[in-house]
């Protein structure tokens, strides 16, 4: 059975403009040693529970193992929470745990490991809170402590042994081995040796150019990004792909022998294309809504597709074909009856699906009206109106496409409803 998962940066975590509040938690430090690795808890005082910040199910009670057997992780109105047996506080709690590769719900997987030996943590799976997590949690801090000959990738430096920094919002994805990352004149990546001969040529080839391109539309990153490709076995004759995008990182992991067998080449830099697409959209992706997802999502679909019809020449149909497919695909989920709030509740897709389509019709209608670049305009002047104060959402979505053609734009669902041939005219 096959799985795929790409994930919105969205969905994991919102950056909140408010003051966080203190999460309780003097220091999270993940261990890597010879003998596995472990993460510990050490809390400002004494609490009677732990709450993890997110919970998309119940493994961690079952790859998890605490070093203390009076210390349980139990599940508690939809969250997974750590308690002692006896009910007395704690003020540490340790735990050993699986660095295996586990596909979660909605979120990235704790553990990405290389072929070679080497291994991607995410961050995030780690945050907690004494007592109870709330909205204003954003902040923590984090260490790691390495006792083996890896080194470690943070924000793109290397470093060695113990290392400490300041986490937050949706964490970060974190390097620990010995494979050397290759420098490119705007990207760092680290590619699994693992990955087809061709695949890791196309990378090599076409991140540059992918980089190049949207740098010239939105202008230059105010740091380095990095990009991780990784591979690991997969029990059970299960197969799948994850990918998605952190702050300034795009990462993509393939798991079970399958999953390579059947990886297709194109598909694979495309998405990469679209995940690096949200790392130049900046304030406009930063304080999103989860519920207007359609905005840059869509927008990041529009842009992938226009850096590959920019790749293949004048006359190619992709940007034509997707759109086409993706209109139906949105009116098979979005009745005229229902809000599109609900609807990308319940099918999350709905965001990448509609979102393209209303990109299209804006990018079209912002090139009629002199508009030379179209999306990649309205997307800058969008960001520069929420650096002003005003709110990411629709309303200043069209209010920067007003500003920019001097008419309101349609709804979300009258651009929908358009035809698709308007939709793509020049």
């Amino acid at each position: 059975m096959r799985y795929f998962v790409a994930i919105a940066a969205v969905i994991l975590a919102v950056l909140l403009m408010a003051k966080p509040d203190a999460s309780g938690i003097q220091l999270i430090t993940l261990t890597k040693s010879q003998l596995g690795w472990t993460v510990t808890y050490s809390l400002n005082e004494p609490t009677e529970r732990l709450m993890f910040v997110r919970s998309p199910d119940r493994s961690r009670a079952e790859r998890w193992q605490p070093l203390d057997s009076n210390i349980s992780i139990q599940w508690h109105d939809g969250n997974e929470v750590v308690v002692s047996l006896n009910g007395a506080p704690f003020n540490e709690v340790s735990f050993a745990l699986d660095a295996t590769y586990v596909p979660l719900p909605k979120d990235y997987a704790p553990f990405s490991p290389f072929s070679n030996g080497g291994m991607l943590v995410h961050t995030g799976r780690f945050f907690a809170c004494a007592d109870i997590c709330t909205e204003h949690h954003h902040e923590w801090p984090m260490a790691m402590q390495v006792s083996t000959d890896d080194y470690l990738l943070v924000n793109g430096t290397r470093q060695m042994g113990f290392f400490e920094w300041q986490d937050g919002d949706s964490g970060r994805a974190i390097y620990v081995g010995q494979q050397p990352p290759e420098h490119f004149a705007a990207l760092v990546a680290l590619i699994d040796p693992a990955l087809p001969q061709s695949l890791q040529y196309g990378l090599v080839s076409e991140l540059p150019m992918i980089m190049s391109y949207f740098t010239k539309q939105l202008g230059s990153l105010n740091s380095t990004p990095t990009l991780f490709a990784s591979y690991s076995d997969y029990k059970g004759g299960y197969y799948g792909q994850q990918g998605g995008v952190l702050p300034n990182q795009v990462f993509m992991h393939w798991y079970g022998k399958a999953a390579l067998e059947t990886l297709n080449e194109e598909t694979t830099l495309w998405f990469f294309a679209h995940e690096i697409a949200h790392l130049f959209q900046g304030s406009g992706l930063r304080f999103s809504s989860t519920e207007e997802a359609w905005i840059h999502e869509g927008a990041a679909e529009m842009m992938a597709y226009l850096y590959t019809d920019n790749k293949l020449g004048e006359n190619s149909a992709i940007l034509e074909n997707a759109v086409q497919e993706a209109q139906q695909q949105c009116a098979d989920v979005w009745p005229v009856s229902e809000n599109f709030v609900d609807v990308g509740r319940v099918d999350f897709r709905a965001h990448y699906t509609c979102g393209l389509v209303a990109n299209a019709e804006l990018h079209a209608q912002l090139k009629a009206n002199g508009v030379s670049n179209g999306i990649f305009t309205l997307w800058q002047t969008y960001s520069d109106l929420i650096r002003q104060g005003e709110p990411a959402n629709s309303s200043t979505y069209f209010a920067a496409f007003e500003r920019l053609t001097g008419y309101a734009s349609m709804t979300l669902r009258q651009l929908i409803d358009r035809p698709v041939s308007v939709s793509i005219a020049p």
